[in-house]
């Protein structure tokens, strides 16, 4: 499962499910999020936002800025990186931090229009964040199965072969 968060419960956050079928949703609250994931019961959540304690610069960070990381110093990414150890505690699932951006550019399938890159991969997306939910997931089930690796220590994205 994957997991596109927003800084702001007023703000979209996307959701998607990968199995016998690709199950995508936009929700908002915090509550919203935990049921779907609950509901759906994945064998592992990544999560679209720095997880951790301490809000920081990690080596994980500096590695991603090739592909548009933004430091997690920043207001707007420390108000998300609060919001996701609040949720990420109430999660059953073992959680995994990606960042699609860089997904989709390792594996090459990288549009600036996200419309353009939905349509090209066949993900029936209707916004953003559902497509970065997609990549989220997918990012784990490379996970899953030894294509993508952690960097830094902290984030998963996919082996470049």
């Amino acid at each position: 499962m994957g997991i596109d968060l927003a800084a702001l419960p007023k703000n979209p956050t996307g959701l998607c499910t990968i199995g016998k079928t690709i199950s995508l949703s936009t929700v908002y609250g915090d509550q919203e999020i935990l049921s779907y994931v609950h509901r759906m019961a994945p064998d592992m959540v990544a999560v679209d936002a720095p997880l951790m304690e301490e809000i920081r610069v990690r080596e994980a960070d500096r590695l991603l800025k090739k592909y548009g990381a933004m430091p997690p110093t920043m207001p707007s990414m420390a108000l998300l990186t609060e919001r996701a150890r609040r949720i990420v505690t109430r999660l059953k699932a073992p959680v995994i931090e990606v960042f699609p951006t860089a997904s989709a550019k390792i594996l090459g399938i990288y549009e600036k229009n996200w419309r353009s890159m939905a349509e090209k991969i066949g993900i029936p997306a209707q916004n953003k964040h559902e497509l970065d939910a997609y990549l989220a997931a997918y990012t784990a089930y490379l996970f899953t199965i030894g294509k993508a690796e952690k960097v830094g220590g902290a984030v998963v994205i996919p082996k470049v072969f």
